[in-house]
C-alpha cells in the first residue's frame, strides 16, 4: 500500500507547512518508509482525508479520534505533540482562545452574551465541542447566549475574516493553531485580541488508518519519539515549534466525549 500523509490542520502558512513537510518526511525516512504528501484544505471536508487509505502520520483531530472508536473504526495512534511554547509546560495539550476585536470593551466571556458568534465546523475539539462546553457553564439551561450563531467557516482562517470584518463579534480557535500563526504570519490576527481560554486537554495526535500495515505504523511511532534525542534534528523540531513527540494515550481522549455529553446533559447541544 502506498503510504500519504497531510499536515492540513496546522499548515498555517507556507513556511509552517515546509517546516512540518520536512520534519515528518525525516521521520518517514528514520523509519525506512516513503510517503507522498497530499494538498488537501477548505472547502474538502477534512474527515475526508481522514478516510483515505495509506494515511499514515497525518494529524487527526481529537474528538473524530474518539468518535472513531466508538464507531468501531480504530485509528492506530502514532505520536502526539508536545508545542515548544512555556505556556504548554513540554506536554501534549491545547485549548481554544476565544477571540474578538481589539477595539471591544468586553473583559469577560459573559459580556459577550447576546451578541454574533461564529463557529468553524461541529467536528472540531478545538472550534466547537471545548467553546460548547464553557458556553453551556453559562447559559441558561435550554435558552440562548447569542443573538445569532453563525458557521460553518470552514477553518481557522475563515473564522478570522469574519471576526476581523465585523462579520461576527465573538468565536472561538485553537490555540495550537494561533501560535503558530503568530509566529508565521501575526498580520492574520492584527485588530483581534483573546478574551478568554478552554481548559487544556490532549491535542490532535497523529494517526495512520486502519488499513495501514501495524509495522509500519509502529515503525514511524518509533522514529517520532526518539527524534529530540538526536542533535542532528534539533533544527526541524526548532521550526516547527515542537519540544519533542510522546506517546499517545488513547483513554485521555475521552474527556472530549465527556465536555460533549456535559454540555447536552446541560440543554446547550448546539452553540446558539
Amino acid at each position: 500500500m502506498d503510504l500519504i500523509t497531510s499536515t492540513r490542520m496546522y499548515d498555517v502558512a507556507p513556511a509552517a507547512r515546509d517546516a512540518w513537510h520536512a520534519l515528518l518526511q525525516a521521520a518517514h525516512a528514520r523509519a525506512g518508509l516513503r510517503v507522498r504528501f497530499i494538498e488537501h484544505g477548505w472547502p474538502t471536508p477534512i474527515g475526508e482525508l481522514w478516510d483515505r487509505p495509506g494515511l499514515c502520520g497525518a494529524f487527526m483531530c481529537g474528538w473524530p479520534y474518539v468518535a472513531a472508536l466508538r464507531a468501531g473504526r480504530p485509528f492506530r495512534t502514532i505520536a502526539s505533540v508536545a508545542p515548544d511554547w512555556p505556556a504548554y509546560e513540554g506536554l501534549p495539550r491545547y485549548r481554544s482562545e476565544f477571540l474578538v476585536r481589539a477595539d471591544c470593551g468586553w473583559q469577560s466571556l459573559a459580556e459577550a452574551a447576546g451578541s454574533r458568534y461564529g463557529w468553524m465546523v461541529r467536528d472540531s475539539q478545538s472550534g466547537w465541542n471545548a467553546p460548547r462546553a464553557a458556553l453551556a457553564r453559562m447559559a441558561p439551561a435550554g435558552a440562548a447566549l447569542f443573538a445569532a450563531s453563525k458557521g460553518p467557516y470552514g477553518n481557522p482562517r475563515g473564522l478570522l475574516r469574519a471576526l476581523a470584518d465585523g462579520e461576527i463579534d465573538l468565536t472561538a480557535a485553537d490555540g495550537w493553531y494561533l501560535d503558530l500563526l503568530r509566529v508565521h504570519d501575526p498580520a492574520a490576527l492584527a485588530g483581534l485580541r483573546t478574551l478568554a481560554y478552554t481548559p487544556w486537554t490532549p491535542n490532535p495526535l497523529l494517526v495512520a488508518g486502519p488499513g495501514v500495515d501495524p509495522a509500519a505504523a509502529q515503525a514511524l511511532a518509533d522514529a517520532l519519539l526518539t527524534m529530540h534525542e538526536d542533535p542532528s534534528h534539533a533544527p526541524l523540531l526548532r521550526a516547527a515549534h515542537v519540544a519533542r513527540f510522546t506517546r499517545p494515550d488513547p483513554d485521555s481522549y475521552t474527556v472530549l466525549e465527556d465536555m460533549a455529553q456535559a454540555a447536552a446533559a446541560a440543554g446547550y447541544p448546539e452553540i446558539r
